[in-house]
């Protein structure tokens, strides 16, 4: 598959996850964003999104259906509001992989295989040497609650397609697409629908090593 040939895929399974999603009933969706909308939010945080995630929130924009919350507790809200949410919340969950994989580094987390060389002695130098490696690694734009598509830029084949589970240094696979990851986390995990294996090419760098 080319490159562009992947794009196309990717932009094809974005709409078709958010038809699914409309379909299980889980959020609500509102009106997607508009290209406009699209430059703000990229400007405002500086990131890109990949094709198949702007073609998802193109089609609708997920909004969380839980009761409200009681009082003295925190909103819950598992879908990033890309519209009207908080700057201040987006960038923390932006932040939130490479954050959680520095609290695992100093709890004790290394690369193995000398990616990142010998582990400084010194955990604050160990969190500094593992922050200036992670600065070179693909960012994750938040998705759904821990789950996480890569952005639209680098060097992978099929940019933002996988996605991924992320919470400190535990990475998993959980969707080869949108497409799948809907399937799997609205709809029914145990069918008997056959995915496709994963590719070489599916992969985050970095962020699918830590998944194996």
């Amino acid at each position: 598959m080319t490159g562009d040939e992947a794009v196309r895929e990717g932009v094809r399974a974005g709409a078709r996850a958010a038809r699914r999603l409309a379909e299980l009933g889980v959020c609500v969706l509102e009106p997607g964003l508009s290209d406009a909308e699209f430059d703000r939010i990229e400007a405002e945080y500086g990131i890109v999104f990949a094709p198949g995630h702007r073609a998802f929130l193109a089609a609708g924009l997920p909004v969380d259906r839980a009761a409200p919350p009681k009082e003295g507790e925190s909103p819950r809200n598992p879908w990033p509001d890309w519209r009207d949410g908080d700057p201040d919340v987006i960038r923390e969950r932006l932040g939130w992989p490479v954050e959680g994989m520095l609290f695992s580094v100093e709890h004790g987390c290394w690369l193995p295989g000398g990616r990142w060389g010998p582990r400084p002695a010194d955990p604050a130098e160990a969190v500094a040497a593992a922050r200036a490696a992670l600065a070179t690694v693909p960012t994750l734009i938040p998705l759904h609650g821990h789950r996480y598509l890569a952005a639209g830029e680098g060097k992978s084949v099929a940019p933002g397609r996988v996605v991924l589970s992320v919470v400190g240094a535990d990475t998993i696979h959980y969707g080869r697409d949108l497409v799948e990851w809907v399937e799997r986390e609205f709809g029914d995990p145990g069918s008997d629908r056959a995915w496709p294996e994963r590719a070489a090419g599916d992969r985050v760098p970095f962020w699918s090593d830590l998944a194996g």
